[in-house]
């Protein structure tokens, strides 16, 4: 019953905004701006006002300033999106997803040729996903990287920060800032009305609050759509109305509802005040560059190494960790009896490396080491992921042996099941730390099918030393294997799913 109160109490308190809309929308309460391309054509939906609410941290922003420095010469930058399926796309049904919508807006600022955009973005999946396989998703050149895990990321796992869901996101955030062109790297917080904690509506309960703990030590710009938005929210605003989903009626709730369904922003709305809010911190950014020219101070800061890890001994890994598509067919050091082959019976990829008859042999080399901060002295074993397909038919065995610089447990891959399907599998082992750590793929005379065809697609280290739960999402697994293969940088392009 308290519960209840608590409730009713809370949306009786917030029926009315603490300001009024029209304070916070350019246009007329209940008209829309029309979407426009061009420079200088752009109509924007919030006002200065609200955007600048919306930026959550700014800071002093020398890596994004003196990114659009380059820009504003006409040099060319490239931008990259990570993220789960809001930053994918996904309930943009009939207008860009909020990256695009930002790609345009610079596109039109500063020229075509000047900036593009890489969407690696993938459905379903965490910040320690993210932080294995960053390699398959994000070009090494970046010069911009908006990183959105908000909602996806659990709210509030314990202890406080030294968990197995925060000490990854560090340790991504610590990657992407050490890339090899001092990239931006920009935060964005998406907020889910219906899954709010304690209740639905509720202000104060996501995994925003600590993901600013990490953007004020690292200095890293973060925009905020419940900072901005989210009183027009509370209000049921006219394109903020969280009442009904647009899916339900797809015309009549067109411009009117915030939200595609009850995850994801409505392209139309929620995902262009996303990104209206990214488009301001950039245009906020280039008109300070016109009125405060880049400075020699302003480098040094870029240049300069980034701070110890803000969680204890939270040290990222020294090397890649994920070999998935074609970048896996780099760390295979030996193929006897399998063959690189695609077997896809539609437009997909589905290649991997495969074989038939027992005794085939497959030799991976990897490095295993987990952190910088490891030594002889108290190493732990690390968490090793092999990509393999199950499926009804043909399937066989296979060995997994650490034969060279790393020492493991031997253990069996088993290739068939009952369930009417083909799909990509991880099989799961521990091995010791070493910079060239081979492990070998044997196919055995053993079967339950008859046959003894095996197939390997990728291979993936834990960072962390010590026992934990590593990826296990073999379906985004797949799903990246997959499209990656169609890529000119074998990265993963959320464009390239088409």
């Amino acid at each position: 019953m308290f519960a209840v109160l608590a409730v009713l109490l809370f949306f009786a308190e917030h029926a009315v905004s603490q300001l009024p809309a029209h304070l916070l929308l350019e246009n007329e309460v209940g008209k829309w701006p029309f979407y426009m391309r061009g420079k200088g054509k752009y109509r924007w939906v919030l006002t200065k006002r609200a955007r600048e609410n919306g930026l959550s941290y700014v800071g002093s922003n020398e890596r994004l300033r003196a990114v659009l420095d380059r820009a504003m010469q006409g040099k060319p930058i490239k931008v990259a999106a990570i993220g789960g399926s809001i930053t994918a796309g996904q309930g943009a049904v009939d207008a860009p997803n909020w990256p695009q919508y930002v790609l345009n807006y610079l596109q039109d600022e500063l020229g075509e040729k000047v900036v593009s955009l890489a969407n690696g973005a993938v459905g379903g999946t965490l910040s320690a996903y993210m932080s294995v396989c960053h390699n398959m998703h994000i070009p090494k050149d970046s010069d911009i990287i908006f990183v959105e895990y908000s909602v996806n990321d659990w709210h509030n796992p314990t202890p406080a920060f030294q968990n197995n869901v925060r000490r990854p996101f560090e340790r991504l955030l610590r990657k992407l800032l050490n890339y090899p062109k001092r990239p931006a790297v920009v935060m964005m917080h998406q907020y889910i009305w219906y899954q709010a904690y304690p209740f639905e509506g509720s202000f104060w309960n996501n995994a925003e609050r600590e993901f600013q703990e990490f953007a004020m030590y690292y200095q890293i710009p973060t925009v905020s759509i419940k900072a901005c938005c989210y009183h027009l929210l509370a209000n049921n605003t006219v394109g903020f109305d969280t009442r009904k989903q647009r899916y339900r009626k797809a015309n009549d709730l067109k411009e009117i509802a915030y939200y595609y369904d009850a995850v994801h922003p409505d392209g139309r709305t929620g995902a262009r005040v996303s990104a209206e809010l990214v488009m301001h911190l950039m245009q906020r950014t280039m008109d300070d560059l016109t009125a405060n020219k880049l400075s020699p101070e302003d480098g040094e800061v870029v240049a300069a190494p980034i701070p110890p890890p803000m969680i204890p001994n939270n040290r990222e890994s020294v090397s890649d960790k994920c070999f998935i598509g074609n970048i896996f067919v780099g760390v295979v050091t030996n193929k006897d009896g399998f063959e690189w082959v695609n077997e896809s019976k539609s437009m997909r990829p589905k290649f991997g490396f495969v074989a038939t008859k027992p005794g085939s042999v497959l030799d991976m080399m990897v490095d295993t080491r987990a952190t910088a901060a490891s030594t002889a002295a108290n190493q732990k074993d690390v968490l090793v992921e092999v990509a393999y397909l199950r499926s009804y038919e043909h399937m066989g065995q296979a060995s997994i042996t650490c034969v060279s610089g790393c020492k493991c447990q031997e253990s069996t891959l088993e290739g068939h099941h009952e369930e009417q399907n083909s799909q990509l599998h991880l099989h799961h082992f521990y091995a010791s730390q070493h910079s060239n750590c081979t492990i070998q793929v044997k196919v055995l005379d053993k079967t339950k099918s008859g046959e003894h065809k095996v197939k390997i697609a990728g291979i993936m280290v834990s960072e962390e030393e010590g026992q934990h739960d590593g990826i296990r999402n073999n379906l985004a697994v797949e799903y990246v294997h997959d499209i990656s293969t169609r890529s000119k940088d074998n990265t993963f392009e959320v464009n390239n799913h088409a």
